[in-house]
Formats: C-alpha cells, structure tokens, sequence
C-alpha cells in the first residue's frame, strides 16, 4: 500500500488462530504504525481466514498461564479500541470468536462477498465472555441480532453480517483491498486531534464498562474454560 497507509496481514497458520504470539505481533505492528508516522491502518487476514478465534490447540493448559494469555488478548482488545488512528478492517474470510471481535473493533468494517460465516461462539462453546469481548460485541450488533448471534451464537454470512452492523458493506473480493486503501486515506485525511478525540469520546462507555466488569468476567471466563464441559466441548471442537 502507499506509505501513509500502514497495511497489517495476519498470516498465522492456516487459520490465523488467536495465540499469544498473534497478540504481541498485532501489538507491534499497531505501535509500529505510529511510531512511522501513517495516518491509517487496514487489517486484513488471509484468503479464507481472516480469523478463527482463540488458538484451541496451542493456548496454555494451566490456569495461571492461561490467565496472562487472558489479560494479553484483552489489552490488545483495548488497545484497538483506543488505537489513535483510522483502522479499516478488511475481512477476507472467517471471522469467528475472537476472530469477529477483533474485526468488530475497525472504525470501517468492509467484506469481501463470499461464502466464509462471520459470528461469536462463546456461549455456544460454554464460556463467558471476556469482558472487552462482550463489550465490544454489544457495541457492534444491531439489537435485533442480539438473541441469534450473541446470546444463540449464529454464524452470519458477509451480507447478513451488514445487517447485523458487523460489517458496514460487502465488496467483491478481487476490490476488497482496493475498498480498504481507499476508505483509510479518506479518514486518515482527517485532522487527527479531532479524529482522535471523536473516536475516543465515541468508545468511552465501552471502555468504562469493561473496566467494571473485567475481574468478575475474569474469574468467570477461567472458570468455564477449565469445566469439564467445556473441555468435552473443545476436544469435540477439535475433533471435527
């Protein structure tokens, strides 16, 4: 892309699952992106994959350790929230879990049309929310998709998921970057105080919430996690 424009591709395994290795990349790049001076970011992940979720197979086994991946998942989820330039998502593929959520953080969400599903499976799977995924989740979703997406855990194709306001409009695949490039120079055009204040102002309550309601949602996620249900549940998951 053009200098000003600081392109992100997650390229992590087939399926860009969320480990701790994707969160600390992510990280970097963000601070990296400032530190050279862009004036927007586009994320984008691979062709069929922009994210599956959380990596079930390599996240850590023990409480203790699974807890600092925890924490690590949820400062990248604030720092996206809080991140001080225009970032445009571009979704390629499925985006599911965690996958949706840090799509859900783009100032501009576009899809590539196609057949990949676009959803959170966190109750399907047994597990509470974090508390700066479900925020984010609940500040994303059109009311009426509540009930099917966030509390049933339907998985919408790239059409639907404008509807819901995952997405804010679906291009043809072979224009999604195109669509991106184009969506992040017009914002980052914007004088940046004003574009910075406006989006923070924006977000506020979102953060405020997850501040609340981060320790209990905490202990609850690690909770879950670690139940012998959802143990059933993941190794079904990973069976298939």
């Amino acid at each position: 892309m053009p200098g000003d424009i600081h392109l992100i591709r997650l390229e992590y395994g087939k399926a860009n699952a969320i480990d701790g290795r994707l969160t600390s990349s992510l990280a970097a790049e963000l601070d990296r992106a400032i530190e050279n001076g862009k004036k927007a970011v586009v994320l984008t992940g691979r062709e069929g994959f922009f994210s599956a979720g959380l990596d079930l197979r390599g996240l850590p086994e023990g409480r203790e350790e699974m807890a600092s991946f925890l924490d690590e998942f949820e400062k990248l989820n604030q720092k996206l929230l809080q991140f001080p330039l225009p970032l445009v998502v571009a979704v390629n593929g499925h985006a599911i879990a965690g996958g949706c959520i840090l799509a859900s953080t783009g100032d501009v969400r576009i899809g590539a049309a196609g057949s990949y599903k676009i959803g959170v499976s966190e109750v399907s799977l047994g597990i509470v929310f974090p508390a700066s995924a479900f925020e984010i989740m609940r500040a994303t979703l059109a009311p009426r998709f509540v009930p099917q997406v966030l509390l049933g855990g339907k998985l919408l194709g790239p059409e639907t998921a404008v509807e819901a306001g995952i997405l804010h409009r679906v291009v043809p695949a072979d224009e999604l970057l195109v669509e991106a490039e184009a969506a992040a120079r017009e914002l980052g055009e914007k004088p940046p105080i004003a574009f910075r204040h406006s989006k923070l102002a924006l977000r506020a309550p979102i953060l405020e919430r997850i501040e609340k309601t981060r320790a209990e949602a905490r202990r609850l996620f690690l909770e879950t996690w670690f139940s012998p249900e959802v143990a059933e549940r993941r190794k079904a998951m990973l069976a298939k």
